[in-house]
């Protein structure tokens, strides 16, 4: 679940990069993938937390860009 929202929250930062450098900062759509990534953040930290309470140990993760695309090792 984690790796998924990790990709989720990259993919969307992208897209919110790309539409910031076509249209402005300002856009509404910008503002839109941004109100997603931080709901989506959100989610992780409560995941985060959930499974420190649990004393479960969460595995540390990387991710890297290859042509617009996000990996996660």
């Amino acid at each position: 679940m984690r790796d998924v929202l990790l990709e989720k929250i990259e993919l969307l930062r992208q897209r919110m990069v790309n539409t910031g450098t076509q249209f402005g900062l300002d856009h509404p759509e910008v503002l839109e993938y941004s109100i997603q990534i931080d709901q989506l953040h959100n989610e992780l930290n409560q995941i985060d937390h959930s499974l420190s309470k649990a004393g479960s140990s969460k595995n540390p993760y990387r991710f890297y860009l290859l042509e617009n695309k996000a990996f996660f090792a």
